[in-house]
């Protein structure tokens, strides 16, 4: 066991699995482009619980919330076989630009890095308006790189924070009033059952603190500002 300063916060384990909650900022683990990154959330979880780990997916690194990480590779390839199935859920937070009145979905498709069309569905369901912002719970039902952030930035409704799909404008108003220095997406909830590791398994992970107070900060704001309260 590593004992440094760098704790992960464990939201699951059993002896198949272990759940962490990954901060925003970090790697879930080094990629080919970015061999010289050393510090990132398998190595550190390794480090942390002493078991040798299995990533099964992916957060990007400005994203944080619930990352599933196998102990052994067959039970990577049991999770990878339901992973796109119709009893794996897997929700976001997100604030975004706009107003979304109504619950809807994206489905258009997304290039991948060789130019191919593939198949995206991102679905949406409004939470708390705040006029200039929309609070968001989203739940993919395909898994494409960057889905969510050029999903909602391509119909001009860009996750707030974000800092290659967003708008710099709202996103530097958000950063000097708000004091936000991250995207604002967050994998809140995610559900999987594997008949042969035996059932089901839900995670919850609350909004990280930071996020948290922005959220105080506008169900503030709203209650003083609208007339009906």
């Amino acid at each position: 066991m590593n004992n440094n300063k760098t704790n992960i916060p464990v939201l699951f384990e059993n002896e198949d699995i272990i759940v962490a909650d990954k901060p925003s900022g970090l790697l879930v683990h080094a990629y080919k482009k970015e061999t010289n990154e050393r510090m990132h959330l398998l190595r550190l979880l390794r480090e942390q619980t002493g078991h040798y780990l299995y990533p099964i997916h992916r957060l990007d690194r400005p994203v944080s919330g619930i990352v599933l990480f196998g102990k052994t590779p067959g039970i990577v390839r049991e999770i990878k076989s339901v992973w796109h199935s119709e009893s794996t859920i897997k929700e976001y937070i997100a604030l975004v630009k706009g107003e979304l009145a109504e619950t809807g979905s994206f489905s258009f498709p997304l290039l991948n890095e060789y130019r191919e069309k593939q198949t995206a569905i991102t679905h949406y369901y409004p939470e708390l308006n705040f006029g200039e912002t929309t609070l968001v719970k989203i739940r993919l039902q395909t898994g494409r790189k960057h889905q969510i952030r050029r999903h909602f930035s391509r119909r001009c409704a860009n996750v707030i924070g974000d800092t290659k799909y967003g708008q710099g404008s709202i996103n530097r108003f958000f950063k000097e009033r708000y004091g936000l220095i991250r995207i604002f997406l967050h994998a809140h909830y995610f559900k999987i059952t594997m008949p042969e590791a035996g059932g089901t398994i839900e995670i919850n992970s609350p909004l990280p603190t930071d996020l948290q107070k922005i959220m105080d900060r506008l169900n503030k704001e709203k209650q003083i500002h609208d007339p009906f309260k």
